[in-house]
């Protein structure tokens, strides 16, 4: 399925200024985004089913980097809140454009 224009938004955005889109992991999965220092990685995912978000969580977990973004729709950050704390992963819950966030500690 081709990829929608929100989340192609979204991805780069993220990346930022110099940052890496689509960054091949050990895997042969790919991480949505990959900043230019390496420290932030995001993750966006616009389906809001707890299967497709755990997936995202895996890839977040497999690119090793220290400060990891899930990016969702407003509607789904309780559900990716509770996807990272179900899997043991602390790291920051975004909306697609960045204006509401919090950190889910674990």
């Amino acid at each position: 399925m081709a990829e929608s224009n929100a989340h192609r938004w979204a991805k780069y955005r993220s990346a930022g200024f110099g940052g890496r889109v689509e960054v091949l992991l050990p895997s042969g999965r790919r991480l949505d985004a990959l900043s230019r220092n390496r420290v932030w990685g995001t993750e966006v995912e616009k389906s809001g089913t707890f299967a497709r978000l755990r997936l995202a969580v895996e890839r977040l977990l497999e690119s090793g980097v220290p400060q990891k973004v899930l990016k969702v729709p407003a509607a789904d950050m309780r559900l990716a809140a509770a996807v990272l704390r179900r899997m043991g992963v602390s790291a920051w819950v975004r909306n697609l454009d960045g204006s509401r966030e919090f950190f889910v500690r674990i």
